[in-house]
């Protein structure tokens, strides 16, 4: 219980980490939306978008069936805000 309530409290410049309703993507002011895999390579233009002042609006599981075998991979969905969020003080 302790973790949820710091997690609330966290806040990164406009964005706020929430793990109670999210805000609409409309309300979030995101000008381009991204989706990357996030093994290996993929991971490296991530970290680079979100150095980049990108924010990480979503993490899911692709599953896809190739050559008769089902897999997973790993995906990100990425957004760009219009405004640069405000730098944190650390």
């Amino acid at each position: 219980m302790k973790r949820t309530a710091a997690v609330k409290k966290i806040q990164r410049g406009r964005f706020e980490a929430s793990t109670a309703e999210p805000a609409p993507l409309w309300q979030l002011d995101i000008e381009e939306l991204a989706g990357h895999n996030i093994e290996a390579r993929g991971r490296e233009e991530v970290n680079r978008l979100l150095s980049e002042g990108w924010v990480l609006l979503h993490i899911y599981t692709l599953k896809y069936e190739e050559n008769g075998v089902w897999r997973e991979r790993p995906m990100a969905i990425l957004g760009r805000p219009r405004k640069p969020a405000l730098p944190t003080e650390r």
